[in-house]
């Protein structure tokens, strides 16, 4: 018990200290104590003896600690206020406000201003409920007032207002405060116990607020009664209820109490600048009247809010621009267009500009359309930079010239030294200048040019494919004689986006250039140049082909001649024939096209100065043609019995023997007639057999199924599809039958030309007979001269149901087929037609089936590839 006691003094002491904190903190600052949360919690766990001596020292009412926390919070929690959700269909809104407008189909395009405030919500806008209670608050029924008292009497007490406007105060009675505002009500209270209490404080606080009923009428998106809190204003009324509907009136807003008209609320005034001056707090029986939207004018282009506006009868366009927030730096404000209705002329067009103070203070009229169109901004001092140079896509031109563009410092490791572009076109030029120079001349001070407003500099690549994709790919594969017709087609219109940004800002948003093809950097030029051409002035193209690093279509100066064309394609390469090549040239004799060919000799035009060398005309085609037998690469491979084998290279014309010969020869081990000889050719030959037949025998039995004619034979589906199976699976071989006896024997008949990728296999072969396909297993023998085909079937264990002995054939070692004769099978003779490395095949059977050549062929296939692969495989 005495520890108990200790305990709870424990606690009363710190429960007091705190507290007294409390009531002095409260009454520097507030005048009033109000324990929080947690001191409640405190006193509960106090005996309650105790707390009423702790009650009494600290000057408050015992009951408080029995009632609910929420009793202490100041407009806590507010009286059910109405809430409308409206899911705002801002094109709805635009559609029917463009109605008004001389230009409705593209006001309607724009945004209605204002109306994002009447979004969707999940719950009604109330006021904050920690925010103080303004001074001029008016008290009415329903309100709640929080009574303290301090001194020789003390107690916290809830009054509430009740319907008659009265309080009932402790000890003295009803206290009229209807229509007193929050800072008078305090006055009356004090003076009411100063008059009839001697020693006793009152303090005065708001409880909870009461809630009104007010009125919407007119243009709103829900007429009626609301309910909101007593701070309310009209916009959080106007929020709540839905808002204004599509044609209601946002700047027009109308309060009326008691019949007449207290204030009028523009909306505009708090979302433009933030003006809640008469966004007045409501009242009950307050009406909220939204009048229809008189003036509505439309701003499309480039400002930084273009949307449907309201206007009031005063307002000039200055005004407009006001509420737009502005012009877009890409705005052209001197090309500004004000387009009205007059009653007389119909629409008219009216040119707006800035500097115009009476333009400027033109009032504007429901239904006016206001354009501001986007300036085509170029650089008048620009020049572009592309390709392999560290150097920006565009810099500004003053005094600079080549010399202080391409250095030591800017060139890259991939830049080609030798051949780059000056594309110079000035602003309002027709036709471009093409100027080819070396970049390393201009390192080494030889060349020099000064540079001009709106020329474009083009450094290229003298490493990577000379590719391009998309429309640029089609601009400069076109033909040369069509240039004209290719630009009607999609390649105009990327000609007119590459135009018309080239000296504009978009360039800044280019991606790098440096990687890019001679073919990507040229396509804009190129498709430039076809679009400059006339009949008095040819397109200044011409093309290079055959045997260059980077053959195309290259741009041609005013005196290209075939060395700069050669520069241009990247140089030579060593296949080139240096003493003849063909310039193709187009003509007009007699109003007439015509084509001519001329032999030129390469290595004399390029031992001759410039000046002398043969000029290129437009649309000529400089072919360099190839050395005769160049062949970089001709390879035959020996495998198996070979002294040598390996890869070996071969010369135009070079025979099997002479390689044979150049690899030692065949090892003692070799099975000659066993050889296998395949051509790169002949497997994609037999890739494509094998795919037409595959095709056939599906159209074979798609037709069969399709048939039930009784004169039609029916085919066995699952016999047919294990020999589609087994066909699809094949592997091309490309096998050549030789006779490599008779070739190393020095037969030339039997000799053959080697192509690139031949292969011959020789293998050591064990001297057997194999058996293979529809035999019970499928077996290999050693060979036995005593023994038939009939012998070495048996040995296999027969033939199966599908198998057909009437058309049993040999592969020889050498992949060529023998088909014996019907009497073949049990003829005396007959071992003379196995030899050691034959195989034996036993089709399927396949007399039953339409078109039964096709299938045999088939069956020959599959069988005579397994065995090639078989011989190649063993080694």
């Amino acid at each position: 018990m005495i520890a108990r006691t200790i305990i709870n003094s424990s606690i009363l002491k710190s429960v007091f200290t705190v507290l007294l904190l409390s009531v002095y903190s409260s009454t520097v600052y507030s005048q009033s104590f109000v324990p929080s949360q947690k001191q409640i919690e405190q006193f509960k766990n106090l005996p309650r003896a105790q707390q009423e001596q702790l009650a009494s020292q600290m000057g408050f009412d015992i009951s408080m600690l029995d009632a609910n926390s929420n009793d202490f919070k100041v407009n806590n929690q507010s009286n059910q206020v109405d809430f409308v959700e409206r899911n705002l269909d801002s094109k709805k809104v635009s559609a029917e406000l463009a109605k008004q407008s001389v230009v409705e189909t593209s006001t309607a395009k724009l945004k209605p201003f204002g109306y994002d405030i009447f979004e969707s919500r999940e719950q009604a806008t109330k006021p904050n409920n920690n925010i103080p209670v303004p001074p001029n608050y008016s008290i009415g029924p329903g309100d709640s007032v929080k009574l303290q008292l301090f001194g020789q009497e003390t107690g916290s007490f809830q009054l509430e207002v009740n319907n008659e406007g009265n309080i009932d105060l402790p000890d003295l009675g009803p206290l009229n405060v209807a229509g007193t505002t929050f800072t008078e009500l305090k006055e009356l209270v004090k003076q009411k116990y100063e008059q009839q209490k001697i020693g006793v404080t009152p303090y005065i606080s708001m409880g909870q607020l009461r809630t009104i009923q007010i009125f919407l009428v007119g243009e709103v998106y829900q007429p009626g009664p609301l309910v909101v809190t007593g701070l309310s204003t009209v916009t959080t009324a106007l929020i709540n209820s839905g808002g204004v509907n599509e044609i209601g009136s946002l700047r027009n807003i109308e309060i009326k109490r008691d019949g007449k008209t207290v204030s009028k609320f523009d909306l505009y005034e708090l979302i433009v600048f933030g003006n809640t001056t008469n966004d007045i707090r409501l009242e009950q029986g307050d009406v909220l009247f939204v009048p229809t939207a008189q003036n509505v004018v439309s701003v499309e282009g480039q400002v930084r809010r273009p949307a449907i506006y309201e206007l009031k009868d005063t307002e000039t366009v200055a005004d407009l621009f006001k509420l737009v927030g502005g012009f877009l730096p890409s705005a052209d404000t001197k090309a500004m267009q004000l387009v009205r209705a007059n009653s007389k002329d119909g629409l008219t067009i009216v040119n707006l500009s800035l500097s115009d103070s009476k333009i400027m203070n033109k009032v504007l009229r429901n239904g006016d359309f206001i354009r501001v169109p986007k300036a085509h901004h170029e650089f008048n001092n620009a020049i572009v930079v592309t390709g392999a140079i560290n150097l920006p896509n565009i810099i500004a031109e003053t005094d600079l010239s080549l010399k202080d563009l391409i250095t030591k410092q800017t060139i890259l490791t991939n830049t080609d030294l030798n051949y780059a572009l000056v594309a110079r076109k000035a602003r309002f030029d027709k036709h471009t200048t093409i100027i080819q120079f070396k970049p390393l001349d201009v390192l080494s001070g030889e060349f020099n040019l000064n540079l001009q407003a709106f020329d474009e500099l083009i450094v290229f690549n003298k490493v990577g494919q000379n590719i391009v994709g998309g429309v640029a790919g089609e601009v400069v594969e076109g033909n040369l004689k069509a240039s004209q017709d290719d630009l009607k087609n999609r390649d105009s219109a990327y000609l007119q986006k590459v135009e018309s940004s080239r000296f504009t800002t978009d360039t800044f948003a280019k991606r790098e250039t440096t990687d890019f093809s001679r073919k990507a950097l040229l396509a804009p030029l190129i498709a430039r140049l076809k679009n400059e051409a006339d009949n008095n002035h040819p397109v200044k193209l011409a093309e290079v082909t055959g045997q260059v690093k980077f053959p195309g279509v290259y741009p041609l100066s005013n005196s290209s001649v075939v060395g700069d064309m050669l520069v241009a394609a990247g140089g030579l390469t060593e296949a080139a024939h240096l003493e003849q090549s063909e310039l193709t040239s187009v003509k007009i004799l007699d109003g007439v096209s015509s084509v001519t060919h001329k032999s030129i000799s390469l290595i004399k035009q390029l031992l001759l100065p410039k000046s002398e060398q043969l000029k290129l005309e437009s649309k000529d085609i400089l072919n360099v043609v190839r050395i005769p037998q160049w062949y970089e690469n001709n390879v035959i491979t020996l495998n198996g019995e070979v002294v040598f084998p390996g890869s070996y290279q071969v010369s135009e014309g070079e025979t099997l023997s002479s390689v044979l010969a150049r690899a030692g020869g065949l090892t003692d081990n070799a099975s000659i007639k066993a050889a296998v000889f395949t051509r790169e050719e002949l497997k994609e030959r037999e890739a494509e057999n094998i795919g037409k037949t595959v095709e056939d025998l599906r159209e074979q039995l798609a037709n069969n199924n399709l048939s039930n004619s009784q004169f039609s034979r029916s085919i066995d589906y699952q016999n047919a599809t294990a020999v589609l199976d087994d066909l699809t699976n094949v592997k091309p071989i490309g096998r050549l039958v030789i006779d490599l006896e008779a070739v190393i024997s020095g037969d030339s008949t039997a000799d053959i030309l080697i192509k690139n990728g031949d292969s011959l296999t020789i293998p050591n072969i064990t001297p057997a007979v194999s058996v293979i396909g529809e035999v019970f297993v499928s077996t290999t023998h050693m060979f036995e001269e005593s023994l038939t085909v009939q012998d070495y079937i048996q040995l296999a264990g027969g033939i199966r149901e599908y198998g057909d002995d009437s058309m049993i054939y040999i592969v020889k070692a050498n992949g060529s087929v023998v088909v014996p004769e019907s009497n073949f099978w049990f003829s005396s003779g007959s071992e003379t037609y196995l030899e050691p490395g034959d195989t034996i095949v036993v089709p399927r059977d396949v007399t039953n089936y339409d078109n039964i050549s096709l299938w045999q062929g088939v069956t020959q296939i599959i069988y005579q590839s397994a065995v090639a692969l078989a011989a190649i495989g063993s080694l």
